[in-house]
């Protein structure tokens, strides 16, 4: 085959020739040399699906545009195929598809009169030919072919737009995805005439306006419009699919205005209803908190998370239009629906975790005491003393500059006191010192005191809380819920706020459990406390092991004080002041070091069995070879 037509027609597929023409060149403005030619040939192709499928591949073989101009009714059984094309800078292409009267002036001319032009035909009498399709090809183009504006003209491959349609459901906008996807191109380009001539082919880069109008098609076609009856409808069929999928639970109250209904979407993935069934910690603390700004309608996400070794782990979530004591409580009898029947480490969804910890939200605390009466609520320790401090330095509560820092200064002291004793002796020095100087202070403390149970930390001696006393997990996983898997982008309606959370969020979860599982020494840098600090300063031969399963004694480091400390490295526990809430100490870490064994406290104990439950939690499935050999190698 003569090299001219090795340039035109796609290889991988056999030709016969029946006639070819060498035409004269020709030859640009700019002075560039254009082969022309016109061929009547025949190739291997039985079926007007592969008749297509060959011409698309001509298309991208010889970087030309020929749009159908012509289809011919097929009648009766003799042709399958037949059609005309020309290309795309034809004046008959242009008197096809309308003559668009361009509102400003460009130096991109598409209609230049080319006369290239192909025919197909494939008959069924030729179908015993080892060649049927017959292809007559006039190539006589007045125009570079691969130029940049030529190449301008191209019509996008369709996995082009398939890689902009999956942006847009993983939360780009067109202008982020447009970005993403050139700079993709950029860095596989393997030398700058490829980058440059990748760059100009609108078939694999596309401007702005095409994907502009990409993703209002998309966000027409998947996620309907922004509000109203048409989108809760929508949103309903997702969430039938997705309860039919297996790959979790969601429960839906559609909003109501003229019955005072409030928009309500509960939310059980598959992982988190693992986190309940696996992680300990799930029925000894929840963190619960809100956040809004996720969409246009403003609409409320309120997280439900526990914490372990791995970091913060969903338990749930809920949204809602509004934060009425009403609503929260419908929100979560209506979460209580879709949580595993061992939910919260098997304590049961109508239970509830035996703590929670939450902000000082009346309608919140109200709505929780309503729904799980047996659970004792806490307040964030951060929130009260910054509530405390913002009514201190507000001026109009009269407090002198002089007196705010002792004032605060007392108010720990009265949190952080160890024992009820200790707190009260604090309480009365403030009393005695500023009450009287102050009489707003008196009354906005006393109201505080009389709340003490929920933030003085002396009465949470016991419980366990393994050392968490603030909602800062919950807090940063709102962080991590907007900046990465929300792509800083504010969702467009409700269904992509639901796509969001049942995709992106649960494969961020997943690849973070996988990393624990595997040993990543990225995902190892996390508190410092969960590392076995101090440790080294406990004497390890002095450990002994009680004749009660799972339980050590271990002397205080201050060997003057006699003192005998009780670990019990089932449950992660110490009759230290700091274990005792379960929080990790240096007792328990030497116990775990000198007889290696697994505490669920410490990341440098991590068992292979650990190790199976992390990836089980993160698939669903048991992972055991693969484990296995993490463990030996």
């Amino acid at each position: 085959m003569p090299s001219f037509l090795q340039a035109a027609f796609p290889p991988n597929y056999s030709y016969m020739i029946q006639c070819v023409t060498k035409l004269p060149s020709y030859w640009t403005e700019e002075g560039f040399e254009i082969h022309q030619f016109e061929v009547d040939a025949f190739a291997n192709v039985a079926t007007a699906e592969s008749a297509q499928v060959w011409f698309s591949t001509f298309e991208e073989h010889s970087k030309t545009t020929m749009p159908q101009t012509k289809g011919y009714e097929i009648k009766g059984k003799r042709v399958i195929l037949r059609e005309s094309r020309h290309c795309i800078h034809s004046a008959k292409v242009r008197c096809k598809q309308g003559n668009l009267n361009l509102k400003r002036q460009t130096i991109r001319n598409r209609n230049i009169d080319c006369s290239a032009i192909m025919h197909l035909r494939l008959e069924r009498q030729n179908l015993s030919f080892s060649h049927p399709l017959e292809i007559k090809l006039q190539f006589t183009h007045n125009h570079v072919i691969n130029s940049a504006q030529s190449l301008s003209f191209r019509r996008v491959k369709d996995e082009t737009r398939e890689s902009f349609i999956q942006m847009f459901h993983d939360g780009h906008s067109p202008a982020s995805a447009l970005y993403t996807y050139e700079d993709n191109l950029h860095i596989s380009a393997l030398s700058d005439e490829e980058l440059v001539e990748i760059l100009a082919d609108r078939a694999t880069n596309p401007g702005y306006v095409y994907v502009a109008h990409l993703f209002n098609y998309y966000r027409d076609s998947q996620l309907g419009k922004r509000n109203g009856t048409t989108m809760f409808q929508r949103l309903t069929k997702e969430v039938i699919s997705y309860n039919a999928s297996g790959r979790g639970q969601a429960i839906i109250q559609e909003y109501d205005s003229r019955t005072g209904k409030a928009y309500i979407l509960c939310i059980v993935t598959g992982l988190m209803k693992r986190v309940h069934e696996q992680i300990r910690q799930a029925g000894e603390l929840c963190y619960i908190d809100a956040s809004a700004s996720f969409e246009s309608l403003n609409t409320s996400i309120t997280l439900l998370y526990t914490s372990c070794l791995a970091g913060a782990l969903p338990l749930g979530l809920f949204i809602t239009s509004d934060e009425l004591e009403v609503t929260i409580e419908r929100a979560i009898n209506l979460l209580k629906k879709i949580l595993p029947e061992n939910a919260f480490f098997g304590r049961g969804p109508d239970v509830g975790p035996q703590t929670i910890l939450t902000d000082d939200s009346a309608a919140e605390r109200n709505a929780l005491e309503l729904c799980w009466p047996k659970s004792i609520r806490l307040l964030c320790t951060f929130h009260v003393l910054q509530a405390f401090w913002r009514w201190l330095y507000d001026s109009k509560h009269g407090v002198k500059k002089e007196h705010r820092t002792l004032i605060m200064d007392e108010m720990k002291k009265v949190l952080y006191a160890k024992t009820e004793t200790d707190m009260n002796v604090h309480y009365q020095k403030l009393k005695d010192n500023y009450y009287q100087k102050y009489p707003l202070l008196k009354k906005h403390y006393e109201l505080l005191w009389n709340r003490r149970q929920y933030w003085a930390h002396s009465f949470r001696y016991g419980l366990l809380l393994r050392g968490n006393n603030t909602n800062n997990y919950i807090e940063r996983s709102f962080g991590l819920l907007k900046d990465i898997i929300f792509a800083r982008t504010k969702a467009f309606n409700s269904i992509q706020v639901f796509h969001f959370i049942i995709n992106n969020m649960e494969r961020f979860y997943e690849r973070r459990l996988f990393g624990f599982a595997h040993g990543h020494s990225g995902h190892m840098k996390v508190a410092k406390r969960f590392l076995c600090p101090g440790w080294e300063s406990v004497d390890e031969n002095s450990i002994q092991k009680t004749i009660v399963e799972n339980e050590y004694l271990v002397p205080s480091t201050n060997k003057e004080s006699g003192l005998v400390y009780i670990v019990n490295s089932s449950i992660g526990t110490c009759s230290c002041f700091i274990g005792m809430s379960g929080a990790p100490c240096k007792h328990q870490g030497a116990v775990a070091a000198k007889y290696h064994i697994g505490m669920i406290n410490f990341l440098p104990s991590l068992s292979p069995d650990d190790r199976m439950i992390f990836s089980f939690i993160a698939s669903g499935k048991n992972f055991f070879f693969l484990i296995y050999l993490l463990h030996i190698y």
